[in-house]
């Protein structure tokens, strides 16, 4: 199964992401779960808060959430939201590979 994390930092947690920055890429470079993908979006928009997406390959949609609690920019509230979906993808180069 596919998965996806789209999540917005919440704002004033700027100083918090910058701190636990490298806590956080070093909880998904040693995932347990097959990261496919995962990144930032570019800069956002003024008065809009940055984003971040994690596409992953699991066996159930509980792994991924549990993964993804784990996760110290989930812990501590450095995103306002988080919402994690199965995706079912149709088409496109990367599909082949799964």
């Amino acid at each position: 199964m596919i998965v996806a994390r789209y999540a917005v930092s919440a704002p004033g947690k700027a100083a918090e992401r910058s701190r636990l920055l490298d806590e956080h890429r070093a909880y998904l470079h040693g995932a347990a779960i097959r990261i496919l993908l995962s990144g930032p979006s570019a800069p956002p928009a003024a008065g809009k808060g940055s984003t971040a997406i994690v596409i992953a390959q699991v066996e159930t949609l509980a792994e991924f959430e549990a993964f993804s609690a784990g996760d110290p920019f989930v812990r501590s509230g450095v995103y306002g939201s988080v919402d994690i979906f199965e995706w079912r993808p149709s088409s496109g180069l990367l599909l082949e590979n799964l």
